[in-house]
């Protein structure tokens, strides 16, 4: 079975071997790219590799940017002074390939003829795929928030347990778990890597303490042998939010589930939100299944084998546009971690100088965000975003303004008002997110690496 779960690092190494299509195999494809050479692989049967899989078979040369039908896109300069277009951060228009967006079409029409709007044979199809590219038991819910909602329940979660995560994340983390009517406690991060600390978390576990709720921020997975560790020590479930994190190598591998997203801005983005919850687990999976839809157990209709569940299964439709766009999940993944190490190289002088922090090009990551780093704090942070702005019309992005326990509601307040987070504050105040997206183009990326040289170097004279 091709899965991300089980790819090793060197799954990707010369004398090639089925292509896996995890993290491990991607970050190993790419540093292979870059040194001109491309092991020979054999083909995988995995609907989730099909495009990258057909470049692996025989046309290897379109994975380097330098071929003329490149799977790269770039952009000729237009008729602007200069010659030269803003750089958005995430372009709406561009989610979707005019490819992509037919093949969407296409697939919800075909649902709207049947007239399954709801339910269908879509759901389970796009849920056996998915379980074949991951390794593990799979259930589609109507969103990744919906879905770390029936990962909690499943687990056990109850009104008035407490479930640990980090403050940096999307909101959706810590309303799952006011969803289940329990309590969010936050723990600190680690500083390189952005994600919980398993020191931090385990301090912060008391005897009402029910789940550890990491989050993969920005695409890196968290230490999740660690986080395990610690869980284990106090007798504790452990959900991953993964949202941010489809195709990492090891995901779900320490924990008991992880929630991955397919909302449009997601490497994997569909045309409406999804989600799904995934476990190695089988008796754990079919209480997933039974939460994710009224509590109903899954093959007898009306027919209830828990005391509640949600109406959160995906939804036919939607389903079947991720049928037809899943073959190029992993060359979708294979272009991010290519710019992400282009990235890397490209601005490794600042770097070097420590005007700007980079993230490492490691293969634990699915690259969903680019974050870099400027020492000097906050308005020295927005001084160089102004200058990429105005002097090199490149959007960036603070991409979540307000950690949680800074947010000014009486519940956050309340919850929150002793919090203290040194790492997760300090890194706040100096990150911010650079473009990177499924279809941006080496032209635009030159532009973003030309324009941080630029505004970091006058900046810092």
């Amino acid at each position: 079975m091709t899965t991300m779960t089980q790819g090793l690092p060197g799954t990707g190494v010369p004398g090639g071997g089925v292509f896996t299509g995890d993290s491990h195999a991607l970050h190993r494809l790419v540093l292979d790219v870059r040194a001109g050479r491309v092991p020979a692989y054999a083909s995988s049967a995995c609907l989730a590799h099909r495009e990258l899989a057909g470049l692996l078979d025989g046309r290897t040369e379109r994975l380097s940017p330098s071929a003329p039908d490149s799977v790269f896109h770039r952009e000729e300069r237009d008729g602007r002074p200069g010659g030269r277009r803003p750089v958005p951060f995430l372009p709406k228009a561009r989610l979707l390939t005019p490819a992509e967006q037919r093949v969407a079409a296409e697939a919800f029409a075909r649902t709207l003829v049947t007239g399954e709007l709801t339910s269908g044979p879509a759901a389970a199809t796009f849920e056996a795929a998915l379980a074949d590219f991951t390794g593990l038991r799979t259930t589609a819910t109507s969103s990744g928030t919906d879905g770390l909602i029936v990962a909690l329940r499943a687990v056990g979660v109850e009104p008035g347990d407490e479930v640990i995560i980090p403050a940096n994340s999307f909101a959706a983390t810590e309303n799952a778990v006011l969803a289940c009517g329990a309590v969010p406690v936050l723990a600190d991060v680690e500083p390189e890597r952005h994600t919980l600390d398993p020191v931090s978390a385990g301090a912060a576990v008391t005897s009402r303490t029910r789940a550890v709720l990491p989050v993969h921020l920005y695409g890196r997975l968290a230490d999740m042998a660690a986080l395990r560790r610690t869980a284990d020590a106090h007798g504790l479930r452990v959900v991953e939010d993964a949202c941010q994190a489809i195709g990492v190598t090891g995901v779900a591998r320490h924990s008991d589930a992880a929630v991955v997203s397919f909302n449009p801005y997601k490497n994997f983005g569909l045309t409406g939100k999804a989600g799904a919850v995934l476990t190695a687990d089988g008796e754990l999976a079919a209480r997933v299944r039974a939460v994710a839809y009224h509590g109903f157990h899954p093959d007898r209709k009306n027919v209830k084998t828990e005391p509640w569940g949600l109406n959160a299964r995906i939804d036919n439709p939607v389903a079947s546009v991720a049928m037809g766009l899943l073959p190029g999940l992993t060359l979708k993944n294979y272009r991010r971690a290519f710019l992400a190490e282009r990235y890397v190289t490209g601005l490794a002088e600042l770097h070097a100088a420590g005007l700007l922090t980079l993230p490492a090009f490691t293969p634990d990551h699915a690259w969903h965000l680019f974050t870099v780093r400027v020492p000097g704090g906050p308005a020295e942070r927005e001084r160089i975003r102004a200058r990429v702005r105005e002097d090199g019309g490149v959007e960036t992005d603070v991409y979540y303004p307000v950690l949680t326990h800074q947010q000014r509601t009486s519940l956050h307040e309340r919850l929150f008002s002793r919090s203290r987070l040194p790492h997760t504050e300090e890194l706040h105040t100096t990150a911010f997110q650079i473009p990177l997206h499924n279809q941006l183009s080496l032209t635009e990326q030159d532009r973003v690496i030309e324009a941080l040289h630029a505004a970091v170097r006058t900046t810092a004279h």
